[in-house]
């Protein structure tokens, strides 16, 4: 019993024979696979290796690959054993062909019987979309040549090859239950894998490790990635890759993600949100904001680690409805596209955990004392003394504010629990900010306070 592998159309001999000749490196045919004209060679050698019988059949014109023992002397004399691939020709032709490669081409890197399968098989699939017809992979009882086709057949009594024969329709979406998935980017998620499977033109290059179930399968298109001659791709390339077409994918797409995300752990999110982010065109983030309507309406996004916090239950009491998803880096990217979040609420201070309310006395007597003592010393730069607003932090974080200035703004906050010399203090480094405009640590914030020293020992003295 062989396995069949078939295309209609004749295969040039050198397809077998010669290492680079390609036949599909240069066509413009969308889909097709090949590219690097040694993958047969490479599938050939595998073969051999494993001591597989396989024979090939070019129309009337039958291929049969063997090797054989020679001795190379080294330049220090030394004698090794060398293996040069061989191609005996029987039909129509009767050659004997030294392919020009040893047995040990491709054995660090090929090592595994399914890339010669896939490689046999890829090839069938080019031709057949060159020629429009459908190629045939199945088990054959018989061997003989078929006029006007290329036919492999591989020994189906190997455990390996007999596998994947059965797992076809993983390895190749031109054989799936849907083929129409091998001209597709995002697809259904094969259940049998946990991590995502990764197609390059329909054809399988990477099964992503994960702990976590993907939300997709994901299949790429030439140009789109860059595959080595081994057709593999490292993770880390694969998981940026990923990210980028999220990025830009259709609207349907991402709400599917963001439903993924709300309902438990996927692989998509931990993606990292540098790759998410690399397109912020008006497209993108008309996608972005469409998406997250789609799935969640008028709800505003947040972190999991938001979800019961304080201060969402503080927008939650202002009437907003909060939806949160878990993955920072997608939340981080949706507010990014325009995705309303608790920042853009309750503004920065009030994301950061700060509610802000009518000022406390203490607020007010030490906010007027400083404006009294800026008029004085003629400092105020001509401005009007600045609303007082106070706060109350409702979240314990890693470091404690006082107050604070919203640089364009006309307020300055006083945190609702200080009072007496805290209280002045910070009053003094607030109106400092709202009369200069500058922020900590500038030379003009610096020039202010001096200047305020000095005019507060003038009128001390």
């Amino acid at each position: 019993m062989f396995l069949l592998i078939e295309n209609e159309g004749v295969a040039p001999l050198e397809a077998f024979t010669v290492l680079g000749d390609s036949g599909t490196r240069h066509r413009d045919d969308a889909g097709l696979i090949g590219q690097f004209g040694s993958g047969n060679k490479h599938a050939v050698n595998v073969l051999l290796r494993h001591n597989i019988p396989f024979y090939i059949s070019l129309g009337n014109t039958n291929l049969e690959f063997f090797y054989e023992v020679e001795y190379v002397t080294e330049a220090d004399g030394s004698v090794r054993e060398s293996y040069p691939v061989f191609c005996q020709l029987s039909g129509d032709s009767t050659r004997k062909i030294r392919c020009g490669w040893t047995l040990e081409f491709g054995a660090l890197d090929w090592t595994k019987v399914s890339m010669a399968l896939r490689e046999f098989v890829s090839n069938a699939v080019d031709c057949s979309k060159v020629m429009g017809t459908e190629p045939v992979v199945r088990p054959e009882g018989k061997r003989r040549a078929k006029k006007g086709h290329t036919r492999i057949f591989i020994d189906f009594g190997n455990e390996a090859v007999k596998s994947y024969y059965q797992n076809l329709g993983k390895h190749f979406l031109h054989f799936s239950a849907d083929p129409s998935q091998a001209s597709q980017t995002f697809l259904r998620k094969n259940p049998n894998a946990v991590g995502p499977l990764v197609y390059f033109e329909g054809v399988l290059i990477n099964e992503l490790r994960a702990s976590t179930s993907s939300a997709f399968d994901y299949n790429f298109k030439k140009g789109e990635i860059r595959i080595d001659e081994c057709r593999n791709l490292d993770e880390y390339a694969l998981r940026a890759r990923i990210a980028q077409v999220i990025n830009t994918a259709p609207a349907a797409v991402i709400a599917e993600l963001f439903d993924a995300m709300s309902c438990g752990d996927v692989y998509e999110a931990t993606l990292d949100d540098f790759y998410l982010n690399y397109e912020t065109g008006t497209k993108t983030q008309d996608n972005w904001k469409e998406a997250w309507s789609s799935f969640a309406g008028d709800a505003i996004i947040a972190t999991e680690a938001m979800k019961n916090s304080p201060v969402t239950q503080h927008v939650e009491a202002k009437g907003h409805r909060v939806k949160s998803v878990k993955s920072d880096a997608f939340v981080k990217v949706a507010r990014s596209m325009g995705v309303k979040d608790v920042a853009s609420v309750l503004g920065t201070h009030g994301a950061s955990g700060r509610i802000e309310c009518d000022p406390t006395p203490a607020a007010l007597s030490s906010v007027a004392e400083v404006w009294g003592w800026c008029a004085e010393a003629g400092l105020t730069c001509g401005k009007d003394k600045p609303i007082v607003q106070s706060f109350r932090e409702v979240m314990d974080g890693e470091s404690e504010c006082l107050g604070y200035f919203k640089h364009g703004g006309n307020e300055v906050f006083i945190r609702d629990d200080i009072a007496g010399k805290i209280a002045l203090k910070t009053a003094m480094e607030e109106v400092a900010h709202y009369i200069t405009g500058a922020t900590d640590c500038s030379r003009d914030f610096q020039n202010f306070l001096i200047d305020m020293i000095v005019a507060r020992n003038e009128v001390a003295a």
